[in-house]
């Protein structure tokens, strides 16, 4: 048997004192913070999101994600001109931290709604 287990045994984690994190990357953009919920309600109704009474509000535009300057860079070369739905509704969920079920179509963008809060 091959590997790190093989080499070094099982690691017995009791034996560590372990401190919990959560990942929150998310600082709300003003935009998005002065976006007024019949705005986000008709967004939401408009492209069929559904989501729990307490989500944060989606990223209309990829300037109010917080993405550093190579993704932007890469986002404008590819001629991106808004989030699609899963991904403005998706990377709040996401770089807060929290967990999240999306579906949608294929090529509606989910890959990429998933890859870049990675």
């Amino acid at each position: 048997s091959s590997g790190i287990n093989a080499e070094y045994g099982k690691i017995d984690w009791s034996r560590y004192n372990l401190i919990p994190f959560q990942k929150n990357f998310y600082n709300e953009h003003p935009a998005v913070s002065g976006r007024s919920q019949s705005e986000v309600d008709a967004y939401r109704r408009e492209h069929q999101v559904t989501v729990p009474h307490n989500c944060p509000k989606p990223i209309l535009h990829f300037v109010e994600a917080g993405f550093n300057q190579a993704i932007m860079n890469l986002v404008n070369k590819l001629g991106f001109k808004n989030p699609t739905p899963i991904q403005a509704q998706g990377w709040p969920i996401a770089l807060g931290g929290q967990d999240m079920i999306g579906i949608a179509r294929t090529g509606s963008g989910k890959t990429l709604a998933f890859a870049l809060p990675a």
